[in-house]
Protein backbone atom coordinates (compact mmCIF):
# COMPACT_ATOMS: atom_id res chain seq x y z
CA UNK A 1 0.00 0.00 0.00
CA UNK A 2 1.46 3.60 -0.54
CA UNK A 3 2.17 6.06 1.65
CA UNK A 4 1.22 4.39 5.95
CA UNK A 5 4.74 4.35 7.08
CA UNK A 6 3.43 4.50 10.63
CA UNK A 7 0.84 1.82 10.84
CA UNK A 8 3.19 -0.29 8.88
CA UNK A 9 5.80 0.15 11.32
CA UNK A 10 3.47 -0.64 14.09
CA UNK A 11 2.58 -3.62 12.10
CA UNK A 12 5.97 -5.25 11.56
CA UNK A 13 6.62 -4.33 15.46
CA UNK A 14 3.51 -6.60 16.83
CA UNK A 15 4.23 -9.23 14.56
CA UNK A 16 7.69 -9.51 15.69
CA UNK A 17 6.89 -9.77 18.53
CA UNK A 18 4.18 -12.51 18.27
CA UNK A 19 6.88 -14.25 16.50
CA UNK A 20 9.90 -13.92 19.43
CA UNK A 21 7.31 -15.48 21.43
CA UNK A 22 7.09 -18.47 19.86
CA UNK A 23 11.22 -18.65 19.31
CA UNK A 24 10.72 -18.37 23.50
CA UNK A 25 8.31 -21.05 23.56
CA UNK A 26 9.70 -23.36 21.44
CA UNK A 27 13.26 -23.15 24.08
CA UNK A 28 11.09 -24.00 27.07
CA UNK A 29 10.59 -19.92 28.24
CA UNK A 30 6.82 -18.66 28.83
CA UNK A 31 7.16 -14.69 27.74
CA UNK A 32 4.77 -12.51 29.49
CA UNK A 33 2.05 -11.39 27.51
CA UNK A 34 1.08 -7.84 26.44
CA UNK A 35 -2.14 -7.10 25.01
CA UNK A 36 -1.79 -5.39 21.73
CA UNK A 37 -5.06 -4.10 21.36
CA UNK A 38 -5.21 -0.67 18.90
CA UNK A 39 -6.68 2.81 18.31
CA UNK A 40 -6.77 3.43 14.43
CA UNK A 41 -7.05 7.28 14.64
CA UNK A 42 -7.12 9.36 10.94
CA UNK A 43 -9.41 11.62 8.96
CA UNK A 44 -11.88 9.89 5.84
CA UNK A 45 -10.13 7.71 3.64
CA UNK A 46 -7.22 7.28 5.03
CA UNK A 47 -7.43 3.23 5.03
CA UNK A 48 -8.14 2.68 8.35
CA UNK A 49 -10.58 -0.36 7.69
CA UNK A 50 -8.10 -1.57 4.90
CA UNK A 51 -5.40 -1.71 6.70
CA UNK A 52 -7.64 -3.97 9.92
CA UNK A 53 -8.30 -5.85 7.07
CA UNK A 54 -4.69 -7.00 5.59
CA UNK A 55 -3.23 -6.97 9.11
CA UNK A 56 -6.00 -9.48 10.02
CA UNK A 57 -4.49 -11.97 6.84
CA UNK A 58 -1.49 -10.63 8.28
CA UNK A 59 -2.12 -12.23 11.70
CA UNK A 60 -3.85 -15.35 10.09
CA UNK A 61 -1.07 -15.90 7.76
CA UNK A 62 1.37 -16.07 10.31
CA UNK A 63 -0.60 -17.94 12.89
CA UNK A 64 -0.75 -15.76 15.02
CA UNK A 65 -4.14 -15.87 15.81
CA UNK A 66 -6.23 -19.14 14.75
CA UNK A 67 -9.26 -17.88 12.30
CA UNK A 68 -7.82 -14.07 12.00
CA UNK A 69 -10.71 -13.02 10.26
CA UNK A 70 -12.01 -9.20 10.40
CA UNK A 71 -14.88 -8.85 13.07
CA UNK A 72 -16.84 -5.23 11.70
CA UNK A 73 -18.98 -3.63 14.97
CA UNK A 74 -20.82 -0.73 15.38
CA UNK A 75 -22.68 0.75 18.08
CA UNK A 76 -26.04 -1.36 17.28
CA UNK A 77 -23.90 -4.30 17.73
CA UNK A 78 -22.85 -3.45 21.09
CA UNK A 79 -25.74 -0.93 22.66
CA UNK A 80 -29.08 -3.00 23.69
CA UNK A 81 -32.52 -1.20 23.40
CA UNK A 82 -33.47 -1.65 26.70
CA UNK A 83 -31.95 -2.28 30.63
CA UNK A 84 -29.96 -5.61 30.79
CA UNK A 85 -29.72 -6.07 26.99
CA UNK A 86 -26.06 -4.38 26.47
CA UNK A 87 -23.50 -6.38 28.39
CA UNK A 88 -24.90 -9.53 27.28
CA UNK A 89 -25.00 -8.13 23.79
CA UNK A 90 -21.32 -6.77 23.84
CA UNK A 91 -20.21 -10.57 25.61
CA UNK A 92 -21.79 -11.94 22.54
CA UNK A 93 -19.70 -10.22 20.41
CA UNK A 94 -16.41 -11.38 21.92
CA UNK A 95 -17.60 -15.03 22.27
CA UNK A 96 -18.19 -14.45 18.29
CA UNK A 97 -15.07 -12.29 17.60
CA UNK A 98 -12.86 -15.19 19.76
CA UNK A 99 -9.65 -15.77 17.41
CA UNK A 100 -10.07 -12.82 15.74
CA UNK A 101 -9.50 -8.87 15.00
CA UNK A 102 -12.49 -7.23 16.20
CA UNK A 103 -12.81 -3.68 14.54
CA UNK A 104 -15.20 -1.17 16.15
CA UNK A 105 -15.29 2.04 13.87
CA UNK A 106 -16.59 5.33 14.89
CA UNK A 107 -16.30 4.09 18.36
CA UNK A 108 -16.92 7.36 19.71
CA UNK A 109 -20.67 6.53 18.29
CA UNK A 110 -21.00 4.46 22.13
CA UNK A 111 -21.09 7.28 24.17
CA UNK A 112 -22.94 9.77 21.93
CA UNK A 113 -22.55 12.75 24.26
CA UNK A 114 -25.09 11.01 26.21
CA UNK A 115 -23.69 10.14 29.44
CA UNK A 116 -24.63 7.45 31.95
CA UNK A 117 -27.00 5.71 29.27
CA UNK A 118 -26.84 2.30 27.75
CA UNK A 119 -22.95 3.44 26.13
CA UNK A 120 -21.33 4.12 29.41
CA UNK A 121 -22.79 0.22 30.00
CA UNK A 122 -21.35 -1.02 26.59
CA UNK A 123 -17.83 0.54 27.31
CA UNK A 124 -17.21 -0.56 31.15
CA UNK A 125 -18.23 -4.10 29.51
CA UNK A 126 -15.80 -3.47 26.55
CA UNK A 127 -13.06 -2.52 28.78
CA UNK A 128 -13.43 -5.98 31.01
CA UNK A 129 -13.89 -8.17 27.65
CA UNK A 130 -10.94 -6.57 26.27
CA UNK A 131 -8.68 -7.75 29.31
CA UNK A 132 -10.40 -10.93 29.69
CA UNK A 133 -9.63 -12.17 26.18
CA UNK A 134 -6.30 -10.57 25.48
CA UNK A 135 -5.11 -13.86 24.68
CA UNK A 136 -7.35 -14.96 21.94
CA UNK A 137 -8.83 -11.36 20.46
CA UNK A 138 -7.11 -8.17 19.06
CA UNK A 139 -9.69 -5.19 19.49
CA UNK A 140 -8.93 -1.95 16.94
CA UNK A 141 -11.12 1.28 18.15
CA UNK A 142 -11.24 3.47 15.47
CA UNK A 143 -12.29 6.85 14.01
CA UNK A 144 -11.52 10.57 13.72
CA UNK A 145 -8.58 11.77 15.41
CA UNK A 146 -10.31 14.69 18.03
CA UNK A 147 -13.29 12.06 18.43
CA UNK A 148 -11.22 9.40 19.42
CA UNK A 149 -9.26 11.49 22.52
CA UNK A 150 -12.89 12.67 23.85
CA UNK A 151 -14.10 8.95 23.59
CA UNK A 152 -10.97 7.54 25.48
CA UNK A 153 -11.35 10.36 27.69
CA UNK A 154 -14.76 8.98 28.93
CA UNK A 155 -13.45 5.73 30.83
CA UNK A 156 -9.75 5.65 32.24
CA UNK A 157 -9.40 1.72 31.49
CA UNK A 158 -9.64 2.03 28.31
CA UNK A 159 -6.23 4.34 27.82
CA UNK A 160 -4.70 1.76 29.95
CA UNK A 161 -5.86 -1.48 27.66
CA UNK A 162 -4.60 0.32 24.58
CA UNK A 163 -1.24 -0.80 23.57
CA UNK A 164 -1.11 0.93 20.55
CA UNK A 165 -2.15 4.26 19.20
CA UNK A 166 -1.75 4.77 15.34
CA UNK A 167 -2.34 7.72 12.83
CA UNK A 168 -3.14 7.22 9.97
CA UNK A 169 -1.94 10.42 8.25
CA UNK A 170 -3.65 12.23 5.48
CA UNK A 171 -1.69 11.41 1.76
CA UNK A 172 0.60 14.01 0.35
CA UNK A 173 -0.15 14.86 -3.62
CA UNK A 174 2.55 12.87 -4.54
CA UNK A 175 0.73 9.74 -2.72
CA UNK A 176 -2.20 10.56 -4.04
CA UNK A 177 -0.96 10.74 -7.46
CA UNK A 178 0.44 6.99 -6.77
CA UNK A 179 -2.89 6.14 -5.71
CA UNK A 180 -4.85 7.04 -8.71
CA UNK A 181 -2.24 5.33 -11.10
CA UNK A 182 -2.49 2.25 -8.85
CA UNK A 183 -6.70 2.56 -9.26
CA UNK A 184 -6.42 3.00 -13.03
CA UNK A 185 -3.81 0.04 -13.43
CA UNK A 186 -6.57 -2.11 -11.76
CA UNK A 187 -8.69 -1.21 -14.17
CA UNK A 188 -6.26 -1.49 -17.31
CA UNK A 189 -6.08 2.06 -17.90
CA UNK A 190 -2.82 4.34 -18.20
CA UNK A 191 -2.48 7.86 -17.66
CA UNK A 192 -1.17 9.95 -20.10
CA UNK A 193 2.29 12.24 -19.39
CA UNK A 194 0.73 15.01 -19.14
CA UNK A 195 -1.90 14.24 -16.58
CA UNK A 196 0.56 14.25 -13.75
CA UNK A 197 1.16 18.21 -13.30
CA UNK A 198 -2.79 18.83 -13.67
CA UNK A 199 -3.53 16.37 -10.96
CA UNK A 200 -1.06 17.01 -8.98
CA UNK A 201 -2.53 20.89 -8.78
CA UNK A 202 -5.88 19.31 -8.20
CA UNK A 203 -4.58 17.66 -5.32
CA UNK A 204 -2.32 20.22 -3.71
CA UNK A 205 -5.74 22.04 -3.93
CA UNK A 206 -7.92 19.84 -2.19
CA UNK A 207 -5.67 19.05 0.47
CA UNK A 208 -5.93 22.19 1.81
CA UNK A 209 -9.59 21.94 2.68
CA UNK A 210 -10.38 19.99 5.88
CA UNK A 211 -11.42 16.12 5.29
CA UNK A 212 -11.52 16.01 2.03
CA UNK A 213 -11.32 12.72 1.67
CA UNK A 214 -7.83 11.30 0.82
CA UNK A 215 -7.81 8.08 -0.93
CA UNK A 216 -11.83 8.09 -1.53
CA UNK A 217 -11.28 11.77 -2.97
CA UNK A 218 -8.90 9.95 -5.85
CA UNK A 219 -11.74 7.63 -6.88
CA UNK A 220 -14.59 10.45 -7.33
CA UNK A 221 -11.82 11.83 -9.16
CA UNK A 222 -11.12 9.13 -10.96
CA UNK A 223 -14.29 8.48 -12.05
CA UNK A 224 -15.12 11.52 -13.22
CA UNK A 225 -11.92 11.23 -15.55
CA UNK A 226 -13.67 7.81 -16.78
CA UNK A 227 -17.14 9.62 -17.32
CA UNK A 228 -15.39 12.44 -19.23
CA UNK A 229 -13.24 10.47 -21.60
CA UNK A 230 -16.40 8.50 -22.62
CA UNK A 231 -17.60 11.49 -23.74
CA UNK A 232 -14.32 12.78 -25.51
CA UNK A 233 -14.56 9.16 -27.15
CA UNK A 234 -18.07 9.36 -28.35
CA UNK A 235 -17.82 13.03 -29.83
CA UNK A 236 -14.33 12.21 -31.57
CA UNK A 237 -14.55 10.98 -35.17
CA UNK A 238 -13.64 6.99 -36.08
CA UNK A 239 -12.75 4.30 -34.55
CA UNK A 240 -10.94 4.72 -31.49
CA UNK A 241 -7.94 2.47 -30.87
CA UNK A 242 -7.60 0.18 -27.83
CA UNK A 243 -4.72 2.24 -26.43
CA UNK A 244 -7.45 5.61 -26.85
CA UNK A 245 -9.90 3.67 -24.89
CA UNK A 246 -7.87 2.82 -22.46
CA UNK A 247 -5.77 6.34 -21.93
CA UNK A 248 -6.97 9.61 -19.58
CA UNK A 249 -5.98 12.35 -21.14
CA UNK A 250 -5.07 15.74 -19.33
CA UNK A 251 -8.44 17.18 -20.51
CA UNK A 252 -10.40 14.62 -18.82
CA UNK A 253 -9.64 15.79 -16.02
CA UNK A 254 -10.89 19.32 -16.58
CA UNK A 255 -14.12 19.98 -15.52
CA UNK A 256 -14.61 18.49 -12.41
CA UNK A 257 -16.53 19.16 -9.47
CA UNK A 258 -16.04 17.59 -6.20
CA UNK A 259 -17.59 18.49 -2.91
CA UNK A 260 -15.13 19.52 -0.46
CA UNK A 261 -15.67 20.71 3.33
CA UNK A 262 -13.53 23.56 4.42
CA UNK A 263 -12.93 24.79 7.91
CA UNK A 264 -15.03 27.49 7.64
CA UNK A 265 -18.42 25.73 5.03
CA UNK A 266 -19.08 23.06 2.78
CA UNK A 267 -18.31 24.65 -1.12
CA UNK A 268 -17.94 23.09 -4.51
CA UNK A 269 -14.30 23.04 -5.96
CA UNK A 270 -14.39 23.27 -9.43
CA UNK A 271 -11.24 22.16 -11.34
Amino acid sequence: MIGLNNPKNIIDKIISYYNTRKIYRANGIEPPLSAVHMVFTGNPGTAKTTVARLFADILRDNKILPEGALIEAGRSDLVGEYVGQTAPKVKSLFRRAKGNVLFIDEAYSLVDGRRGLYGDEAINTLVQEMENNREDIIVILAGYPDKMQQFLDTNPGLTSRIAFHINFDDYTEEELYEILISMASKSGVRLSDEVHEKVIEIFGHACKHKDFGNGRFVRNIYEQALMNQTLRIAKSTGQPSEKELRTLEVEDFNNLEVKETSEKEGKVIGF
